[in-house]
């Protein structure tokens, strides 16, 4: 039984992220955006984080790191960036 989330809210600073890229990762970042809605859990390179509120990770055409949160029938997208700068900033993920 899939899960179904009525709602997907992206912070501010991600949105400004994704509003710089290319068209065309735009795009790939929209998909695995809304494919959230129904596999919250299981689509592609999705991890979740060991920290005390449940957050996850997934990694978007080997370039992207997304970090998300889930709160009853929402997700909060609340980071994107690079492989490499997350890498960077939270070392190998």
């Amino acid at each position: 039984v899939d899960e179904v989330f009525v709602q997907i809210r992206i912070e501010d600073r991600a949105k400004e992220f994704i509003r710089g890229l290319p068209e065309k990762d735009r795009r790939i970042i929209g998909e695995h955006i809304e494919e959230l809605i129904h596999h919250p859990h299981a689509r592609g390179n999705i991890k979740r984080l060991k920290t005390k509120k449940p957050h996850w990770r997934m990694h978007i055409s080997w370039k992207y790191t997304l970090f998300y949160s889930i709160d009853a029938d929402m997700i909060l997208i609340e980071k994107i960036m690079t492989i490499e700068q997350a890498h960077k900033k939270y070392g190998k993920i």
